[in-house]
């Protein structure tokens, strides 16, 4: 059907334009190249930050294996193994050494997942401000230093004691 549609694209024969079907054909393969190319990277990249979350794991974590088995890493060794703790008080702790390989899910975060985070929330704040300013709304002034924070309270404090005096005389 398809090569039946290239060739009734009209032209100056009974078969058609014979060049078409090779440009038609050159943009199939070049739209797959470029498929396979952004996959690839992309693929590259996962596997990237899944390296960097298994180096960022560190005693107290909780991770998830490959398997199924939900615990907390005790110690990691230098050998690229951990040992993680599964189990409670009451039916019984039981330790298992295990490759950092096997692990499936943890709540350690690599450098680049931070960074993502951080470059997330700070454009969530910028959308936030571009919202306020749309409205109308002034966004409440952050203070650049600690003692701006702390003499300010400090003045309210004076302006309300004063008041007061003035109510009991």
């Amino acid at each position: 059907m398809f090569w039946s549609l290239l060739q009734s694209t009209g032209g100056t024969t009974e078969q058609g334009n014979p060049y078409m079907m090779y440009i038609v054909l050159g943009v199939v393969i070049v739209i797959f190249v470029v498929w396979m190319v952004f996959s690839g990277r992309k693929n590259k990249q996962r596997q990237k930050e899944y390296t960097e979350q298994l180096e960022a794991i560190r005693p107290g974590h909780k991770v998830k294996t490959a398997g199924g088995i939900c615990g907390i890493v005790v110690e990691v060794c230098d050998d690229n193994t951990i040992i993680m703790e599964t189990g409670s008080e009451t039916s019984g702790k039981s330790y298992i050494k295990m490759d950092k390989e096997l692990i499936a899910q943890t709540d350690a975060k690599g450098p680049t997942q931070i960074a993502r985070e951080e470059a997330e929330a700070k454009r969530k704040a910028e959308e936030a401000e571009k919202k306020a300013k749309k409205s109308g709304e002034v966004p409440a002034p952050v203070p650049a230093r600690e003692d701006a924070e702390k003499s300010e309270p400090a003045e309210e404090n004076a302006e309300e004691k004063e008041p007061a005096e003035t109510d009991k005389k």
